[in-house]
């Protein structure tokens, strides 16, 4: 019998690898409706301010390239910056838009879940009930965007500071020692936010939930990982395509496929494609921070056992007999 995903039961339960797969298949083939209804109010907004912020940014390097590549050298602006001010304000429109569309999606995403994590089989949500879910813990959700931040800044200040020290073994001691560090954290940090809205704690509390659901199946979990992203990344392709359609139309000024407008649309299309698709990789990993605490707490069978004896036992019935009757001996 097909799973519908609304209620506890359904999300609280041990599966392999491949189950946890097809389980996000699943949950998307059921609720896709929905909750591409939810992204299309949260998310759609963040991910157009960012596609806009990139084509500015990619309209003013392919604007200053272009002449370079046909030997046009005498367009090019002879000042000391090399792009115009179009590129540094769409990295900021960009940067500012993706951090506001990341923070919505996952939100978006794991409110979502949090409202079909019930006793009893619950409704579809709807955007008015993900938001009234979401409205109160986006603070958190921003203010762990900043913690983190400070961690990673203070992660690249001790990473150049050995780097230096190092001189000539810096390169080396990059990829052997920080590159396996830096993975290493990371793994466990894809259940920060499921930990966070899942089970409703604070950031530090999230982040002690992350890494010790993960210890001893931190292996598990970074394959888990690796297959959604590439399967992720291989259904994204097909909105790089239109990027190339800009970028070729740029350098042979072909009509339209040269326009700045073309390249804006085609950079929006891109940020709203690639965020709507982080959905696998998201839910994902909500599946593996069920099955680990299955696994290593069992919350779900420990339910199941205090919930025996509490049904009322059936009624008998015979059409043929009463209870009162002494029947035949």
């Amino acid at each position: 019998m097909k799973t519908t995903f609304t209620r506890a039961a359904d999300f609280q339960q041990e599966r392999d690898f491949g189950q946890k797969i097809s389980a996000t298949f699943e949950f998307l083939g059921t609720h896709w409706r929905p909750l591409l209804k939810c992204l299309a109010y949260f998310v759609l907004p963040g991910t157009l301010l960012a596609g806009i912020g990139l084509g500015l940014m990619m309209n003013s390097i392919f604007n200053q390239v272009t002449p370079v590549l046909q030997g046009e050298t005498a367009r090019i602006s002879n000042g000391s910056m090399p792009f115009g001010p179009g590129y540094f304000i769409g990295i900021g429109v960009a940067f500012i838009g993706g951090i506001i569309s990341f923070a919505l999606l996952l939100s978006t995403v794991y409110a979502y879940v949090r409202l079909l994590y019930t006793d009893e089989p619950a409704p579809l949500p709807q955007p008015r009930q993900v938001w009234l879910e979401m409205k109160p813990r986006l603070g958190r959700v921003f203010l762990s965007f900043g913690v983190l931040g400070v961690a990673y800044l203070l992660l690249v200040v001790v990473l150049v500071t050995l780097i230096a020290l190092a001189k000539v073994v810096g390169v080396a001691l990059l990829f052997l020692v920080m590159m396996p560090a830096l993975l290493y954290v990371v793994v466990p940090l894809s259940l920060f936010f499921p930990a966070m809205w899942l089970e409703d704690l604070g950031i530090f509390a999230a982040l002690r939930r992350s890494f010790q659901l993960v210890a001893g199946r931190w292996w598990a979990t970074l394959a888990l990982l690796l297959v959604a992203s590439l399967i992720q990344g291989t259904m994204s392709f097909v909105f790089i395509i239109p990027f190339y359609a800009s970028m070729f139309g740029k350098i042979l000024k072909l009509p339209v496929l040269s326009s700045d407008v073309f390249g804006m649309v085609v950079q929006c299309l891109y940020m709203t494609g690639v965020s709507f698709l982080y959905v696998v990789s998201l839910i994902a990993s909500a599946f593996q921070f069920f099955h680990l605490v299955e696994q290593k707490e069992g919350h779900g069978l420990l339910q199941l056992v205090a919930s025996l004896g509490q049904t009322a036992a059936p009624a008998a019935a015979n059409s043929a007999y009463s209870p009162t009757d002494d029947g035949e001996y």
